[in-house]
C-alpha cells in the first residue's frame, strides 16, 4: 500500500521511520512536488516502500533533491542511489551540518528560487542566526509552506521517555509546540530574523508542512505568526 498522502494540488507528504539525532528520536517526513515542467521536487527525503516509490516515479521524473535544512544533509547520500540523474541542493553549511561523506552538490539554496522551480516555489532563507541554517519555501500553487525544523510539535513517543523529556524542555512536544529554545537563543541577529519573519508572512498561504509534528490544512499563517511571538519581546 502506498505511503504517499495527497497534501494539495501537485503536492504530497511521505511519512519516514523514526530517527536518532541528538539523543532524541524524531519522526521524519518528505514533501513531493510536481513541478510545471512535470518533473518531480522531493524536499527532505526518507526510505519508503516499494509501492510507495512507485506511486512517486508515476508522477514524473525525479530532478531535484532538496535538505533545506543543516540536520536533513545526510538524508540525501541515500536518496541519490534511488534518484540518481536528481541534482541535490542543499542550505548553508554550518558547524552542525550533519552530512555522511562527500555528495556531489549542485547548489546551495539562497532566498532566489533556481530557474527550473521559480514558477513553482518562493524562498527564503531564514537569517540572523549563524549556527542553524534553514530554507523555508512556499509552494504557489497550494498555497502551502514548507519547514524543515524551525518549528516543531513532537507528539510523545512511546518507549521514549528521555525524547519526549527533550521535547519538553525544549518546548517543542505536541500540543503547543513552536520554535525550540535552543533555536531561539541562537538567533543573534533579532533585526534580520524579523526581516525573514515579515517575509515568510507576506506569502499567501493557508497550509504547513513540518517534518516534525502535524501538519496543518487551514489557518496555518496564525499559527506561524503566534510561534514566532517571541521575536517580538
Amino acid at each position: 500500500m502506498s505511503g504517499l498522502h495527497s497534501f494539495g494540488e501537485n503536492i504530497w507528504i511521505v511519512e519516514g521511520p523514526l530517527v536518532r539525532d541528538m539523543r532524541a528520536w524524531f519522526t521524519t517526513r518528505m514533501t513531493i512536488v510536481k513541478l510545471s515542467s512535470g518533473s518531480v521536487w522531493i524536499e527532505s527525503p526518507v526510505p519508503a516502500s516499494p509501492d510507495t516509490m512507485e506511486s512517486i516515479a508515476e508522477i514524473g521524473p525525479v530532478k531535484y533533491l532538496v535538505a533545506a535544512t543543516m540536520r536533513h544533509v545526510w538524508r540525501l547520500d541515500n536518496a541519490r542511489t534511488q534518484f540518481p540523474d536528481a541534482q541535490l541542493w542543499v542550505c548553508r553549511r554550518t558547524r552542525l551540518t550533519l552530512q555522511h561523506g562527500e555528495l556531489p552538490i549542485t547548489g546551495i539554496l539562497t532566498d532566489t528560487p533556481p530557474p527550473d522551480w521559480a514558477d513553482d516555489f518562493e524562498q527564503l532563507e531564514f537569517k540572523g542566526n549563524r549556527f542553524s541554517s534553514e530554507v523555508l519555501f512556499y509552494h504557489k500553487k497550494s498555497h502551502t509552506v514548507i519547514i524543515g525544523d524551525l518549528i516543531a510539535s513532537n507528539k510523545k513517543i512511546k518507549g521514549k521517555p528521555l525524547s519526549n523529556f527533550i521535547f519538553r524542555l525544549g518546548g517543542v512536544l505536541y500540543p503547543k509546540g513552536g520554535v525550540s529554545r535552543d533555536i531561539r537563543m541562537s538567533f543573534r541577529d533579532r533585526d534580520l530574523a524579523r526581516q525573514s519573519l515579515e517575509t515568510l508572512l507576506s506569502w499567501d498561504f493557508d497550509r504547513l508542512i513540518i517534518a516534525h509534528g502535524d501538519c496543518i490544512e487551514t489557518g496555518a499563517k496564525s499559527y506561524v505568526e503566534e510561534k514566532f511571538q517571541w521575536l517580538n519581546h
